[in-house]
Protein backbone atom coordinates (compact mmCIF):
# COMPACT_ATOMS: atom_id res chain seq x y z
CA UNK A 1 0.00 0.00 0.00
CA UNK A 2 1.56 3.83 -0.80
CA UNK A 3 0.74 6.56 0.85
CA UNK A 4 -0.02 9.92 -0.74
CA UNK A 5 -0.06 13.14 0.13
CA UNK A 6 -0.66 16.57 -1.56
CA UNK A 7 1.55 18.64 -2.89
CA UNK A 8 -0.54 21.82 -4.69
CA UNK A 9 -3.69 22.56 -5.98
CA UNK A 10 -4.89 25.19 -8.65
CA UNK A 11 -8.23 26.11 -9.19
CA UNK A 12 -9.77 23.57 -7.17
CA UNK A 13 -12.88 26.25 -6.26
CA UNK A 14 -14.00 26.38 -9.94
CA UNK A 15 -16.82 24.50 -9.90
CA UNK A 16 -20.71 25.17 -10.81
CA UNK A 17 -23.72 22.85 -10.81
CA UNK A 18 -26.07 21.26 -7.89
CA UNK A 19 -26.34 17.78 -8.65
CA UNK A 20 -24.25 17.16 -11.71
CA UNK A 21 -21.00 19.76 -11.05
CA UNK A 22 -18.84 20.93 -13.79
CA UNK A 23 -15.37 22.48 -13.30
CA UNK A 24 -15.55 25.67 -15.08
CA UNK A 25 -11.45 26.36 -15.36
CA UNK A 26 -8.66 23.50 -15.58
CA UNK A 27 -8.07 22.60 -12.24
CA UNK A 28 -5.35 20.12 -10.96
CA UNK A 29 -3.91 18.77 -7.83
CA UNK A 30 -0.23 17.33 -7.22
CA UNK A 31 0.46 14.50 -5.28
CA UNK A 32 3.16 12.80 -4.14
CA UNK A 33 4.07 9.26 -2.44
CA UNK A 34 6.47 7.84 0.13
CA UNK A 35 8.62 6.57 -3.26
CA UNK A 36 8.83 10.30 -4.24
CA UNK A 37 7.35 10.14 -7.62
CA UNK A 38 5.28 13.28 -7.96
CA UNK A 39 1.83 12.71 -10.22
CA UNK A 40 -0.45 16.15 -11.23
CA UNK A 41 -4.01 15.08 -12.31
CA UNK A 42 -5.30 17.58 -13.88
CA UNK A 43 -9.41 17.92 -14.30
CA UNK A 44 -10.20 20.11 -17.62
CA UNK A 45 -12.70 22.74 -18.18
CA UNK A 46 -15.89 20.59 -18.50
CA UNK A 47 -14.92 17.72 -16.67
CA UNK A 48 -17.98 16.39 -14.61
CA UNK A 49 -19.11 14.82 -11.74
CA UNK A 50 -21.95 14.28 -9.05
CA UNK A 51 -19.77 14.19 -5.79
CA UNK A 52 -19.07 11.56 -3.80
CA UNK A 53 -21.27 8.53 -3.89
CA UNK A 54 -22.33 8.79 -0.33
CA UNK A 55 -25.92 7.23 0.22
CA UNK A 56 -28.55 9.99 1.49
CA UNK A 57 -29.01 8.08 4.83
CA UNK A 58 -24.85 8.74 5.69
CA UNK A 59 -24.70 12.35 4.65
CA UNK A 60 -24.90 13.73 7.97
CA UNK A 61 -22.05 11.68 8.18
CA UNK A 62 -20.31 12.56 5.12
CA UNK A 63 -21.68 14.97 2.79
CA UNK A 64 -22.01 14.55 -1.05
CA UNK A 65 -20.48 17.37 -2.18
CA UNK A 66 -19.26 20.67 0.20
CA UNK A 67 -18.83 24.02 -1.60
CA UNK A 68 -16.92 25.34 1.61
CA UNK A 69 -14.48 22.59 2.28
CA UNK A 70 -13.29 22.30 -1.75
CA UNK A 71 -10.67 19.80 -1.29
CA UNK A 72 -12.98 17.34 -0.05
CA UNK A 73 -15.44 17.86 -2.97
CA UNK A 74 -11.98 17.31 -5.03
CA UNK A 75 -11.37 14.50 -3.55
CA UNK A 76 -14.44 12.47 -4.69
CA UNK A 77 -13.82 14.10 -8.26
CA UNK A 78 -10.12 12.52 -8.53
CA UNK A 79 -11.34 9.18 -7.43
CA UNK A 80 -13.51 9.63 -10.40
CA UNK A 81 -11.20 10.41 -12.94
CA UNK A 82 -8.97 7.94 -11.58
CA UNK A 83 -12.10 5.33 -11.84
CA UNK A 84 -12.75 6.39 -15.34
CA UNK A 85 -9.57 6.08 -17.06
CA UNK A 86 -9.21 2.40 -14.69
CA UNK A 87 -6.10 4.09 -12.86
CA UNK A 88 -5.03 6.76 -15.79
CA UNK A 89 -4.68 3.79 -18.08
CA UNK A 90 -2.34 1.14 -15.54
CA UNK A 91 -0.84 3.86 -13.40
CA UNK A 92 -2.50 3.55 -10.38
CA UNK A 93 -4.32 -0.02 -9.36
CA UNK A 94 -7.59 0.07 -7.82
CA UNK A 95 -6.02 0.09 -4.37
CA UNK A 96 -3.51 3.26 -5.51
CA UNK A 97 -7.25 5.18 -6.66
CA UNK A 98 -8.77 4.29 -3.36
CA UNK A 99 -5.29 5.60 -1.45
CA UNK A 100 -5.30 8.60 -3.31
CA UNK A 101 -8.99 9.54 -2.27
CA UNK A 102 -8.49 8.41 1.47
CA UNK A 103 -5.55 10.89 1.56
CA UNK A 104 -6.86 13.64 -0.30
CA UNK A 105 -9.89 13.37 1.91
CA UNK A 106 -7.45 13.48 5.16
CA UNK A 107 -5.37 16.81 3.32
CA UNK A 108 -8.83 18.51 3.27
CA UNK A 109 -9.29 17.67 7.18
CA UNK A 110 -11.69 15.13 7.27
CA UNK A 111 -10.81 12.76 10.28
CA UNK A 112 -8.93 9.44 10.07
CA UNK A 113 -12.43 7.82 10.94
CA UNK A 114 -14.33 9.42 8.92
CA UNK A 115 -11.49 9.00 5.74
CA UNK A 116 -11.18 5.97 6.12
CA UNK A 117 -14.65 4.58 6.53
CA UNK A 118 -15.42 6.22 3.42
CA UNK A 119 -12.07 4.52 2.10
CA UNK A 120 -13.69 0.90 2.84
CA UNK A 121 -16.78 1.92 1.82
CA UNK A 122 -15.57 2.56 -1.74
CA UNK A 123 -13.17 -1.03 -1.19
CA UNK A 124 -16.96 -2.76 -0.55
CA UNK A 125 -19.32 -0.88 -2.96
CA UNK A 126 -17.17 0.64 -5.82
CA UNK A 127 -15.21 -1.97 -6.26
CA UNK A 128 -17.44 -3.87 -8.66
CA UNK A 129 -16.70 -3.62 -12.79
CA UNK A 130 -19.78 -1.12 -13.09
CA UNK A 131 -17.23 1.76 -11.87
CA UNK A 132 -13.63 0.95 -12.93
CA UNK A 133 -13.43 2.41 -16.48
CA UNK A 134 -16.97 3.45 -16.13
CA UNK A 135 -17.38 6.85 -17.77
CA UNK A 136 -21.27 7.72 -17.39
CA UNK A 137 -20.27 11.47 -17.78
CA UNK A 138 -17.79 10.92 -20.69
CA UNK A 139 -14.59 12.85 -19.06
CA UNK A 140 -12.20 10.71 -20.81
CA UNK A 141 -11.18 13.69 -22.81
CA UNK A 142 -11.30 16.03 -19.52
CA UNK A 143 -8.94 13.99 -17.44
CA UNK A 144 -4.72 14.11 -17.72
CA UNK A 145 -2.12 12.69 -15.11
CA UNK A 146 1.30 13.33 -16.05
CA UNK A 147 4.48 12.26 -13.79
CA UNK A 148 6.60 16.11 -12.82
Amino acid sequence: MSSYYLLKSHNIDCWRGDDTHIATKDMYVIIGDEQNRMYKITLKAGFRCDGLSVPWAFRWFLPKWDSKNYLYSVAGAVHDALYTTGGWYGTFCREQCDDIFRSLLREAGISRFKAGAADKAVEWFAGGKDHWRNDEFKNKNFIVVTRV
